[in-house]
């Protein structure tokens, strides 16, 4: 059914969203801690958000349900970016909130009559980069001219490890790049990786076990405590935050921002191990012409773009001088995202695209 956007519609009588108005295509990034929504406004067309917190909810279909009632409307079609492998029903189990059942797509839509698209978060971001101006995001390496084209890696670390790829014609490709195995290149990274390896307790050790804000961070301070102190303060800090259920995370990067010498060696060694993953990513999804996209909460914390650049190995690591094609790693720019709703942004996009 065909309708002029902005044309006041109203929902079904029957169910969710009962008596509310239509609206045109909305789009919600539904992370591990806010849900984010974009959507029109269906009297005046003018594009509004709401934004709820995802531990008030017990499923995504609550949480979807209660993000109409804020907004007044609901949509006729809805792109969910979701953190989570999306299956080829587009149902899909919430990896953040594991107590949550499995969301059923096609029931949810026909409970609230709205076309439901369910991609991953990484796939959403990656679309809602190709819609920021200049004031969403900034050049980490400004001696590197943008390119231009639409090929791009994007690459969020937050909680774990996520990534997506744009090929040069726009398509959206998602993958599972964070649970690659991890394959150390010093002798460092190499006791690195038997101490994760032992505190795991399996075989295989994962791109997210040494760079995601949960796994990762833990992983390289403890490997990092067995060499040197980390100092009252900061083990104070950490101490708090682990009794706290908290990531490290937040706490290691503000501490490395703060010159904090056993932070700052963290983040050194965590640099180099972000630059080779970001290398390995490119060489196997993108030809020459691509860009890196960086966000997430871990590289969107204050200064942390800026000192894995200047600090640390990870532009070394990401080109590799003296190996194959490095000619080509060395003219690819690296972008952070500074906008914090960018996979709400992308989600909206695709939902109006009507693709």
């Amino acid at each position: 059914m065909n309708v002029p956007e902005g044309v006041v519609m109203t929902a079904r009588t029957d169910g969710p969203g009962r008596g509310l108005p239509r609206t045109g295509g909305a789009g919600v990034d539904v992370g591990g801690t806010k849900a984010h929504m974009r959507f029109p406004d269906p009297r005046t067309g003018e594009v509004r958000s709401v934004e709820t917190r995802c531990e008030r909810y017990d499923s995504l279909d609550d949480l979807l349900s209660d993000c109409f009632r804020l907004a007044g409307c609901v949509p006729r079609a809805l792109v969910a970016g979701v953190a989570g492998r999306v299956l080829p029903d587009g149902d899909v189990h919430v990896t953040n909130r594991p107590a949550w059942p499995v969301f059923r797509r096609a029931v949810f839509g026909a409970a609230h009559g709205v076309d439901v698209v369910v991609v991953n978060d990484l796939v959403a971001t990656a679309m809602g980069a190709g819609e920021l101006g200049g004031d969403g995001y900034r050049a980490l390496l400004p001696d590197v001219p943008r390119l231009g084209g639409a090929a791009r890696a994007v690459v969020a670390i937050g909680t774990g490890v996520g990534a997506a790829v744009v090929d040069a014609d726009g398509a959206v490709r998602s993958s599972e790049a964070g649970h690659m195995s991890w394959q150390p290149v010093t002798d460092d990274e190499e006791e690195l990786l038997r101490f994760v390896r032992a505190s795991a307790g399996g075989p295989v050790v994962t791109v997210e076990e040494v760079l995601g804000g949960l796994a990762g961070f833990r992983h390289l301070y403890d490997f990092l405590g067995t060499r040197r102190d980390a100092g009252p303060d900061l083990r104070e800090r950490v101490a708090e935050r682990i009794a706290g259920g908290g990531e490290l995370g937040p706490v290691l990067t503000a501490a490395a921002g703060a010159g904090d010498g056993f932070a700052r060696e963290l983040l050194a060694l965590y640099g180099g191990i972000l630059g080779q993953f970001l290398r390995d990513l490119l060489l196997v999804s993108h030809p020459e012409g691509a860009e890196v996209w960086l966000g997430g909460s871990v590289l969107q914390a204050p200064g942390i773009g800026e000192l894995l650049v200047s600090d640390t190995p990870f532009r070394e690591r990401m080109i590799c001088r003296g190996a194959q094609h490095a000619d080509m790693l060395g003219r690819i720019p690296v972008l952070l995202i500074t906008d914090r709703h960018v996979a709400a942004k992308g989600a909206f996009a695709r939902s109006r695209s009507g693709t």
